[in-house]
């Protein structure tokens, strides 16, 4: 059985970024791990929201297993060791064939951090290990850098799992034109459609592919 790795930096990160494909994986038979490097609590807008019950809840509805919480502070990544955070990842022995993580041109540094992390543990040291960049809608629009996008896969049947399970996020889900909205993840699937010959695509960066994904 392959093994897919989504290592993301905090909780709606997985659905945001990958909802569709891991609803993909699933239907293929992976083994499907969710590792997030926050504790799901948000201190950062002037309250403490705690994503974490919400993030089960999505990834429920996404087919997959409750997702890991490293326990890290959401926006001090960087006040963290890069070596310690990826050793307690490595801690979790989960030998991936695939990680499924953030990209370089994020304007969110949590989000960066989280890329580095990804690349030190998927050094294919044992055998190939793939690793696929997403996209997270505003955070890698606002930095006045395309989303390298050069990989799409196909969300036609999935789209409409993958917002149910976004619209979880109580404390995230936003009214149009915030790209958190129901809407803006439809058109934001449908603009990537375009690209590929897709009714509905999600987009991802290929920073390491030796795979056959789907």
């Amino acid at each position: 059985m392959k093994k897919a790795l989504v290592l993301v930096a905090h909780a709606d990160d997985e659905t945001l970024g990958a909802g569709g494909l891991i609803q993909k994986l699933v239907k293929k038979n992976w083994d499907i791990s969710i590792v997030i490097l926050s504790d799901g609590i948000l201190t950062v807008r002037g309250e403490v929201q705690n994503n974490s019950d919400d993030a089960r809840k999505a990834c429920k509805i996404l087919g997959v297993k409750e997702p890991k919480f490293l326990g890290y502070k959401d926006q001090k990544f960087d006040t963290y060791s890069i070596a310690d955070m990826a050793n307690s990842v490595i801690s979790l022995n989960l030998d991936p064939d695939l990680i499924i993580t953030h990209v370089e041109t994020d304007l969110n540094l949590d989000h960066r951090l989280v890329l580095d992390i990804a690349k030190i543990i998927g050094r294919p040291k044992k055998k190939p290990i793939s690793i696929l960049g997403c996209e997270i809608p505003n955070t890698s629009m606002w930095n006045a850098k395309p989303f390298p996008a050069n990989y799409f896969v196909d969300i036609t049947n999935e789209l409409k799992i993958k917002i149910n399970a976004f619209s979880k996020y109580k404390n995230e889900i936003m009214p149009y034109p915030h790209p958190w909205s129901k809407k803006a993840l439809e058109v934001l699937a449908e603009y990537h459609g375009i690209h590929a010959g897709y009714k509905f695509a999600e987009a991802f960066q290929v920073i390491r592919g030796n795979f056959n994904l789907l």
